[in-house]
């Protein structure tokens, strides 16, 4: 995590570790983006492993993945249940990674088809999102803006023509294949990591955002 302002006026930007175990099991598994707004495939797919991190253990691709009682997992239920599963972890942040406690992963139980997925992929999940973490490819992206917002808001009263309201805003970063951002709520971003690490170009599309919530 990176926190640029103050006490007054914070701005933090973070990659939580559930998004990126989430859209691995979403692409690993050929689950459909039914997401508003859609996010596209992870950057670097789920099948480029990170040289340095431990080797995935194989997942049988044969015959399907069976829930308790018998019942393959339906692909478009679990598309839909996995789209449920990211609005909520977009509104929690990093507290997402407690949904996926193994083995059991009892805090998906309401979600039967996700669950049985997450349950065979996991521990290749977390080793892909350990590994992308690690990379310095992804630290320099989260970083890259800090000085420039750091200024941005210690020039707020400036630009604004009176003091700032206090504020805090929250940029969250998801590594996929596109340099694109949404906005949430006022107070909420999600950047991806091609966008945050190109520096001019993210703080163009954050000032506005910050300037109104000053």
């Amino acid at each position: 995590m990176f926190i640029a302002g103050t006490e007054r006026w914070k701005i933090t930007i973070a990659e939580p570790e559930a998004l990126r175990i989430g859209l691995y099991i979403r692409d690993v598994s050929g689950l459909e983006s039914l997401t508003e707004p859609a996010i596209p495939p992870l950057d670097p797919p789920c099948d480029v492993w990170p040289v340095w991190s431990r080797r995935p253990v194989d997942v049988p691709t044969s015959g399907g993945v069976r829930l308790l009682g018998g019942r393959d997992v339906d692909l478009i239920v679990a598309s839909g249940q996995w789209a449920r599963w990211w609005t909520h972890a977009l509104e929690v942040g990093p507290g997402a990674i407690d949904d996926f406690r193994a083995p059991a992963f009892l805090a998906l139980s309401g979600v039967p088809d996700l669950r049985a997925l997450v349950q065979r992929h996991f521990h290749n999940a977390n080793l892909w999102s350990d590994g992308v973490n690690d990379d310095p490819r992804t630290r320099h992206a989260h970083s890259a803006p800090g000085t420039g917002l750091n200024a941005l808001v210690r020039d707020l009263p400036k630009m604004l023509g009176r003091r700032p309201h206090p504020f805090s805003m929250r940029i969250t970063v998801i590594g996929v294949q596109t340099k694109h951002a949404w906005t949430l709520a006022p107070d909420h971003i999600l950047m991806t990591r091609h966008l945050i690490g190109d520096v001019d170009n993210a703080l163009d599309w954050l000032r506005p955002r910050i300037l109104s919530l000053g």
